[in-house]
């Protein structure tokens, strides 16, 4: 069976773009970017993509809340486009039983 057949068609980076969010929370291009070790325009097209398909959706408001665990929270203003997984993204997180090779650094943590 081919890679993307087995994961709805999409590409390895998108895979690792959801995987990243999923375990990392709402994040921009520019952090996603250094996180991947990939070139902006094609995490920029990606993203579209994943938006498109509907796995992703881009965050209102203009705080981003991070949950570190039950109690402990990390609030940050928004000061760019954010983009997190939609109910759809997340329910095929879950069905997902393989690993991807990222850097699962949080986004409110520095390069």
């Amino acid at each position: 069976m081919n890679r993307n057949e087995e994961y709805n068609g999409i590409s390895d980076i998108e895979l690792k773009i959801i995987y990243y969010i999923y375990h990392s929370g709402p994040v921009f291009t520019k952090k996603l970017t250094a996180r991947l070790h990939e070139n902006i325009q094609i995490i920029n097209e990606c993203i579209k993509n994943l938006q498109h398909i509907g796995y992703l959706e881009r965050v209102t408001g203009t705080l981003i809340d991070y949950r570190i665990n039950r109690r402990n929270k990390v609030t940050k203003h928004r000061n760019h486009t954010y983009y997190d997984l939609t109910r759809k993204g997340r329910l095929f997180m879950r069905q997902f039983k393989g690993k991807v090779e990222a850097n699962l650094k949080p986004p409110y943590k520095q390069v």
